[in-house]
């Protein structure tokens, strides 16, 4: 609990620094004018691209897991929708977990096999890097100093995370004994109750083992979300007069979406709001009010939805929120 509440406490401080940094950059008269000649229902009526990304990740996420638990499409999404929202509240992914305490109270599925399911899920959140390098000589892209640290570090993030599940899947047994190795940093007393844990981690990345077909279907999943919400970015981006072309919506928010996976402040509050400037501003050349404005109404549009949709879905489910930040149900698994 000590380590979350110091992985809180970084995500605020980083969420007041980037806050005040967007702050400084923005000119307030302009960020204001842009709204002047706003076409809200324009807006509106595309954010249903936003949301329909999220159906086809958890349509992805419902197709790794199939082999465990064979989950209705409704099931998954409102599934999908509560880790999502946990995830905007708490800035240490515990929304992905929160996934798993699910699946193992409705359906008592054991979190160290629906675990796995999940890493998997997120690794193919960063199959886009590749149409970044692939859109990067095709666009005119200015890639600062910290531009171009953010695309190396997510690209060798995703080039780990691939030669992990690879390594999991099709060397088991090396990956165990490295595991092995590995706790043995680990005091006695809780070395035990983590192997047995993380071996059976380990053995769960053999879910995607020969699912060649799937691989493509969760491919062409991730693109098609991808897609989804860029068209629903470039909508915004045009409700404010914006004169920019997809293509570069695309490698914006696409770039954009996958800093998702580094640490971030409660409801990214901050974060997006300078990353959103940093991207398409410093890099494609968009007017750093203009952009400014897109971003405060679209995450203020997005905020509505993942909190509607996720409170309808925890209802739905009829699950506690308060089952899906606390630890008691990893006790049953030995891991405390």
């Amino acid at each position: 609990m000590k380590k979350n509440s110091v992985n809180l406490f970084i995500g605020i401080i980083l969420g007041i620094i980037f806050l005040f940094l967007w702050i400084k950059i923005v000119d307030w008269r302009e960020f204001f004018h842009y709204f002047s000649n706003f076409n809200l229902k324009f807006a509106l009526l595309f954010s249903v691209f936003y949301v329909f990304a999220y159906f086809l990740r958890s349509l992805r996420w419902r197709l790794i897991l199939f082999p465990i638990k064979k989950l209705s499409v409704g099931n998954a999404f409102m599934i999908f929708m509560n880790g999502l929202l946990i995830n905007y509240l708490i800035p240490i992914r515990a929304g992905e977990i929160a996934k798993s305490i699910i699946l193992k109270i409705k359906y008592n599925v054991r979190i160290s096999r629906s675990l796995p399911t999940i890493f998997i899920d997120k690794i193919t959140d960063l199959f886009p890097i590749i149409l970044i390098m692939i859109l990067i000589p095709l666009i005119s892209v200015r890639l600062n100093t910290a531009l171009f640290s953010i695309v190396v570090v997510l690209f060798l993030i995703f080039l780990f995370f691939i030669g992990f599940l690879f390594f999991s899947v099709n060397h088991q047994s090396l990956a165990l004994k490295f595991l092995h190795t590995l706790l043995r940093i680990f005091p006695k007393k809780y070395r035990s109750a983590f192997e047995n844990f993380f071996s059976q981690f380990v053995e769960g990345m053999a879910i995607m083992k020969n699912r060649y077909r799937d691989v493509l279907l969760i491919s062409l999943l991730t693109i098609f979300a991808v897609f989804s919400e860029a068209v629903y970015i470039f909508a915004v981006f045009k409700a404010f007069g914006a004169n920019i072309g997809f293509i570069k919506i695309l490698f914006g928010y696409t770039l954009m979406n996958l800093t998702y996976i580094l640490p971030t402040p409660p409801a990214q509050i901050g974060s997006n709001q300078f990353m959103w400037v940093l991207i398409f501003s410093f890099a494609l050349g968009v007017d750093e009010n203009l952009t400014s404005a897109a971003i405060a109404f679209s995450h203020l549009l997005t905020s509505v939805w993942i909190f509607l949709l996720g409170g309808i879905s925890l209802l739905a489910l009829n699950i506690k929120f308060s089952d899906l930040v606390t630890r008691k149900n990893w006790k049953t698994e030995g891991v405390k």
